[in-house]
């Protein structure tokens, strides 16, 4: 991978400051967010998507939003 000039750097942290402002969270969270959404949009791409697959492991943030100790089981 090539090394980032100084430019590139600094506009990578501020496209990730701007992004962390707008979703009110930190930068270091928003850059897990930038780099999530490159590797979905690769993963469309090429056609193999994760959510496709009948046994692909449940994930907590796609569980309801409610208290787990209320759930039934």
């Amino acid at each position: 991978m090539p090394r980032q000039t100084i430019a590139e750097k600094y506009r990578q942290h501020r496209r990730e400051f701007v992004l962390a402002q707008e979703l009110g969270c930190t930068p270091i969270e928003a850059r897990a967010k930038i780099r999530w959404d490159k590797a979905r949009e690769r993963i469309e791409r090429s056609g193999a998507g994760i959510a496709k697959r009948a046994d692909a492991p449940i994930r907590l943030r796609d569980l309801p939003d409610e208290a787990w100790m209320m759930r039934d089981r």
